[in-house]
């Protein structure tokens, strides 16, 4: 089977990680499958949103697959296929998969229908939108194992929840469960786990209902600005915001509306 499945939905990209087997660990396969899907929902202008999920009912992804990636990482055994050679040669593919250090600014739900432990739960920090099952759980044990959670979390999960709770996560290494990720602000929303992928097919038909240049100039002064003075974020804010009213698709929403039809946005 393959480790991705990939889809796309109208203007929705959806990402399955499909190692249910194997708890959803990313191996070589997964990584490379994985930042090529990004690859695709960035370069390709009909997909303005993505959801990333997962298959089976008890895990989202528990972090990288430790019997086959992190002996590669770690110089204890040699790649055996190309796919292990292509992660091994590459090592911003990982930083790509996490949306490190990358321009991304097509929005991403995840749809959290399990554990997301580790690179899972470093996996989930990279998207906007966070709706989980019930009975998902969140953790990031690498201090346990010798290891620190390097795929984003110790920079991204300080700036995304209060401290404290960051570093009890972090310094613990001990899970969480959904109604603690939800009251701390990890994850948006928490529904039944047979409404997961109806939900947050919802949220993504009326997020890609938005105009694309829209969605994207918010996310990216949302990242941008995170971080730097109230004067130079407004300062991008005012650049991005005029970049956008510049467009057809802000002529056409007005018009839509005065018309009372949907709009027709073609993220120009």
């Amino acid at each position: 089977m393959p480790e991705l499945l990939f889809e796309k939905r109208g203007h929705v990209a959806w990402i399955t990680i499909n190692r249910p087997d194997a708890k959803n660990t990313l191996n070589a396969g997964a990584f490379v499958a994985l930042d090529e899907a990004w690859q695709e929902v960035a370069a390709d202008d009909q997909i303005r949103c993505a959801v990333v999920t997962a298959s089976g009912q008890h895990d989202f992804c528990c972090g990288g697959d430790l019997s086959a990636v992190i002996p590669l990482w770690t110089g204890q055994r040699q790649p055996q296929n190309a796919v292990e050679e292509k992660l091994l040669a590459d090592p911003a593919l990982v930083d790509r998969v996490m949306l490190k250090n990358v321009e991304f600014y097509k929005p991403v739900i995840a749809a959290i229908n399990g554990r997301a432990l580790g690179g899972g739960c470093e996996l989930i920090q990279a998207t906007d939108i966070r709706i989980a099952a019930e009975h998902a759980q969140f953790g990031l044990p690498e201090s346990k194992v010798g290891l620190v959670p390097g795929a984003g979390s110790m920079v991204r999960l300080p700036r995304q929840i209060p401290y404290t709770q960051a570093m009890k996560i972090l310094l613990t290494g001990e899970p969480i469960d959904s109604r603690t990720a939800l009251s701390i602000g990890l994850i948006s929303d928490v529904v039944a786990a047979t409404d997961l992928l109806d939900e947050a097919e919802r949220v993504a038909e009326r997020v890609a209902r938005n105009a694309p240049l829209a969605l994207q100039a918010i996310k990216k002064t949302a990242l941008a600005t995170h971080t730097i003075s109230w004067a130079d974020a407004f300062r991008v804010e005012a650049s991005e915001a005029a970049r956008v009213m510049m467009s057809r698709d802000a002529r056409e929403g007005p018009k839509a509306f005065k018309d009372r039809r949907e709009p027709e946005f073609i993220g120009n």
